[in-house]
Order: structure tokens, then sequence, then C-alpha cells
């Protein structure tokens, strides 16, 4: 029986070897997988900077092209009235040159 329980006992040796490598070997891949989650973590928070860095400059072209806009807009419309004073002050002539001719 000796004999029996030395085997037993070299027995439960291995396997507690074997399952201690494994424990190494287990925390070894977390320490991998911790360090490569640190390292998309840190990506992410680039992205984000950046993505919000994009959205400002986004923001601020917008509003560039709405005061472009209204300037353009303001610009056209005294275009519109001078181009009405001009047409009066042709028919005006008009009028004038067909008085004179009478």
């Amino acid at each position: 029986m000796t004999d029996r329980i030395q085997n037993i006992i070299e027995d439960i040796r291995h396997k507690s070897v074997a399952m201690h490598q494994q424990l190494l070997e287990e925390r070894e891949k977390n320490s991998v997988f911790q360090s490569e989650v640190q390292l998309l973590t840190e990506s992410i928070e680039l992205q984000t900077q950046e993505e919000n860095k994009l959205l400002t400059e986004i923001s601020m072209l917008k509003a560039e092209l709405e005061t472009t806009k209204s300037q353009v807009v303001e610009n056209s419309h005294p275009t519109g009235k001078k181009d009405e004073e001009i047409d009066e002050l042709v028919k005006e002539i008009e009028h004038c040159i067909s008085q004179l001719k009478k």
C-alpha cells in the first residue's frame, strides 16, 4: 500500500506542478492582454481627441461659410437696388428726351 500511496502522492505532485505551470502561462497571457487593452484604450483616446478636433474645425468652417454666404447676400442686394436706380434714371432721361423732341 505504501507504493500505491507513493504513486498517488507522486501523481498529485506532477498534477500540481502542471497546474502551477498552467497558472504561470495564464498569468503571462493575462499580462499580454492587459498591455494590449491599455494600448487600444490609448489609441481610442487619441482618436477621440482627433475626432473632437475635427468636429470643432467643421463647426468653425460651417460658421465661416455662413458668414461668407451672408456677406454675398448683403453684397448682392445693393447691386439690385443700383440696377433699379439706373433703370429709373434711364427712364427719366428717355422721358426728358421725348419731351425735348416735342
